[in-house]
């Protein structure tokens, strides 16, 4: 003998297996959501972790600049003082050594000059080398807002297309419904 289906349990039925479907979908979203807010959090803390490693380089040559300078102005202190002395001890020796005095500067004066001229190259290599260290912070800086934008983009497309399902399944319960109330 055939048992007649009330109608209402089988809706009954179908509602709530839609609801579990919703509430799956919707676990699935926070889910999506987490994980883009993972990667977000590990993309920003990958480009933070390359910005201090920049900045950990850029006061090493900062130091190293620092510590060139100072053994540069030593050196310059040395020498003027060194000059000092000669220069007391040629004084007190003027009358006979006046000829020798004047071959001593013209000696140094080259020196001078290809001191000058290194010291100029090292300052040209130092800002070298300043401008590509701001290159690479800039283009870390261009990497990390790329990194974002996409997890961004990949967020927002995620959760379009959950909504997406979430609008076919609420179609396909309301058609079905309908189907049942037409049925009946």
């Amino acid at each position: 003998m055939p048992v007649d289906t009330d109608p209402g349990l089988a809706l009954q039925a179908e509602n709530r297996e839609l609801k579990s479907t919703i509430a799956a979908l919707r676990a699935e979203l926070e889910q999506a959501r987490h994980l883009s807010e993972v990667a977000q959090a590990n993309a920003e803390s990958n480009v933070h972790a390359e910005i201090a490693q920049l900045r950990n380089a850029v006061s090493a040559l900062r130091a190293e600049l620092e510590h060139q300078d100072a053994a540069r102005e030593d050196a310059v202190r040395t020498a003027t003082s060194a000059s000092q002395g000669e220069v007391r001890q040629l004084k007190a020796t003027v009358g006979a050594l006046h000829s020798a005095l004047e071959q001593v500067r013209h000696e140094a004066e080259p020196r001078v000059h290809e001191a000058v001229a290194l010291s100029k190259e090292e300052l040209a290599q130092l800002r070298a080398t300043g401008a590509a260290l701001r290159e690479a912070l800039e283009r870390a800086r261009n990497t990390y807002e790329e990194a974002i934008a996409a997890v961004h983009a990949q967020h927002r497309a995620e959760i379009a297309h959950l909504q997406a399902t979430v609008r076919e399944l609420r179609a396909r319960m309301q058609a079905g419904a309908a189907e049942s109330r037409g049925a009946v």
